[in-house]
């Protein structure tokens, strides 16, 4: 099989509904890593935010393996970017009792952008 030595994977998930800042703490964990070692530090990671990362990582190496036919063990992570997507509704927090100016509580979501590389073979 024929690997392509430009081409660059991606894979994304929109709309998580975690806060960025707890799922950029995990991504940084595994930013450096090949893939499929972060899958596997990934599941032993006691954190809420592991999950989402770990899925996009998934579907990232399945898009490279049914994409461009590249084997996994050949795959790096070129770049796991954590951006901030809408705040979601505004929930009251009734410790404030009636007053809705004060004690808002903003949902956060975030999109996770992950973007796969072939090393090149010499």
């Amino acid at each position: 099989m024929k690997e392509p030595t430009n081409k660059k994977i991606t894979a994304k998930a929109s709309f998580v509904k975690l806060s960025p800042r707890k799922l950029r703490l995990v991504a940084d964990a595994v930013r450096n890593m090949n893939p499929m070692q972060a899958i596997d530090s990934l599941k032993l990671l006691n954190k809420r935010a592991a999950k989402p990362i770990r899925e996009v990582i998934m579907q990232g190496v399945a898009n490279a393996k049914n994409n461009f036919q590249a084997s996994p063990a050949s795959l790096f992570i070129e770049s796991l970017q954590i951006e901030e997507g809408p705040r979601g509704p505004k929930r009251m927090d009734k410790s404030h009792s009636a007053r809705f100016d004060r004690g808002v509580k903003r949902k956060r979501m975030a999109h996770i952008v992950l973007r796969l590389a072939i090393k090149e073979s010499k």
